[in-house]
């Protein structure tokens, strides 16, 4: 029987292709583990978010800003 370690090792030797759909297969066999509450909940604070964008209450930025931002931070 394969460990955890060797499935892994296995995975992430395939194309990424491969490993996008493994994960979407993955992710998709442990959805019924979210609470209906909880689904309801990510939802919401996504639409909440979303909102805030749409309004202008937010400024967004590109994700290599964030990024830089945030190993600026780290560093301190």
């Amino acid at each position: 029987m394969s460990t955890l370690t060797d499935v892994t090792k296995q995975a992430l030797a395939l194309p990424v292709e491969d490993r996008v759909a493994l994960a979407q297969r993955v992710l998709d066999s442990v959805e019924h583990f979210a609470s209906p509450e909880i689904e309801k909940a990510w939802m919401d604070e996504a639409d909440r978010r979303w909102r805030e964008i749409e309004e202008g209450k937010v400024q967004c930025l590109p994700a290599d800003e964030v990024m830089k931002q945030a190993r600026e931070r780290l560093r301190r």
